[in-house]
């Protein structure tokens, strides 16, 4: 059997905004975080929120791990990629 091949394309970016609700400006911040290919992309996602950029990550980070903690309302993400150090670097 053949394998099969994804053809959907991934956003190349994830996007993280401080944000308030345009409703609730007084409010305290929260973190909004979304994919997309580019920022003005990322904020027509949130039409109705002040957001004030926070970061841009790339999103082909071979290692990606999200949990949430319902406890404290908090999601946690670990990306990471590959480091490659020279051979005179390594301890094997």
């Amino acid at each position: 059997m053949a394998g099969t091949q994804h053809t959907q394309t991934y956003p190349k970016f994830t996007w993280l905004f401080l944000a308030t609700r345009e409703a609730l400006s007084e409010c305290s911040p929260v973190v909004l975080r979304c994919d997309a290919d580019s920022e003005e992309d990322a904020r027509a996602i949130f039409p109705e929120w002040h957001l004030t950029f926070a970061a841009k990550i790339r999103t082909e980070s071979p290692y990606s791990f999200t949990w949430t903690d319902k406890n404290r309302a908090t999601l946690w993400s670990i990306m990471g990629g590959e480091i490659s150090l020279p051979l005179e670097a390594r301890n094997d």
